[in-house]
C-alpha cells in the first residue's frame, strides 16, 4: 500500500510538472508574439488598459540613433550597439523591441508575473483565459 501511495505522488507530480511546462511555454509564446506584433488585439485581456500600451510604446521607442531602413520590402529600423564590436539589430516597423523572458512566477494557477528584459526590465502580468495566456498588465521598469 505504501508503494502505491508513493507511486501516485510521483506520478501526480509528473502530471503537474507537465502542465506547468506547457503553461510556461504558452506564456513565453505570448511574450514572443507581443514582441513581434504588439498591436494584435487577441494578446490582451478584456480589462487591459490600452493606455499602458501607449506608455510602454513611448518608453520602448526611445531609440537614439535608430536608422530607418527597408529590408526585402519591409520597412523598419536598424539599431547599432554602442559597445565595441557591437551588433546591429533590425526591427520591423511596429516592433519596438524583442523581449527575453527571464523569470516566470505563478501567483495563482491562472495568473503569472513575468520578468522580461528588452532595452530595460519589463514586468508583465498574464491571465489564463481558457487555454491561452493573455496580457493583463505591462510595465517598462526603470533600469538600476
Amino acid at each position: 500500500m505504501k508503494s502505491i501511495t508513493i507511486a501516485l505522488v510521483l506520478f501526480g507530480g509528473g502530471v503537474w510538472a507537465a502542465d506547468d511546462a506547457a503553461d510556461r511555454a504558452a506564456i513565453e509564446n505570448t511574450v514572443r508574439v507581443f514582441s513581434l506584433a504588439p498591436l494584435r488585439p487577441g494578446l490582451y485581456t478584456s480589462d487591459f488598459d490600452h493606455e499602458e500600451l501607449v506608455r510602454f510604446g513611448k518608453a520602448a521607442s526611445s531609440d537614439a540613433g535608430a536608422i530607418p531602413i527597408t529590408v526585402e520590402g519591409v520597412p523598419g529600423t536598424v539599431v547599432i550597439s554602442k559597445a565595441p564590436m557591437g551588433e546591429a539589430d533590425w526591427f520591423p516597423a511596429g516592433m519596438h523591441w524583442t523581449l527575453m523572458v527571464r523569470k516566470i512566477r505563478f501567483v495563482t494557477a491562472d495568473v503569472a508575473m513575468v520578468d522580461a528584459l528588452g532595452k530595460a526590465p519589463v514586468l508583465i502580468v498574464l491571465k489564463k483565459a481558457g487555454t491561452e495566456w493573455k496580457i493583463a498588465s505591462l510595465r517598462a521598469l526603470a533600469e538600476n
